[in-house]
């Protein structure tokens, strides 16, 4: 079981990655990890600050429209596998830091 996990984490990180790859316009600076709980996928997304926009979309449409596309993949590829998936966009933690955070 544990290798299926781990071939639908990497299907998942390589899927999202692409996608969001060619919504960017700074792709080297696309990173996408997987972090699993009893209920939950945790995807989490970071980028460039100037394309986190473009990967949320207005009213946040575009994350929403891969949230559901990965979903649908996601049961379809491993339809055992009961979780739900969440998608973050998480925010440069170090530019925060440097300001005091606020």
């Amino acid at each position: 079981m544990n290798g299926n996990i781990s071939g639908m984490t990497e299907f998942l990180i390589e899927f999202i990655l692409s996608t969001i790859k060619k919504m960017v316009d700074k792709e080297g600076e696309v990173t996408v990890s997987v972090n699993l709980s009893t209920k939950n996928i945790i995807v989490q997304i970071k980028a460039s600050k100037t394309d986190i926009g473009k990967i949320i979309g207005k009213k946040g449409r575009s994350i929403e429209a891969l949230k559901v596309i990965t979903s649908a993949i996601k049961n379809t590829k491993f339809p055992s596998n009961s979780r739900s998936i969440c998608l973050e966009i998480l925010e440069d933690e170090e530019k925060n830091n440097l300001d005091g955070g606020n």
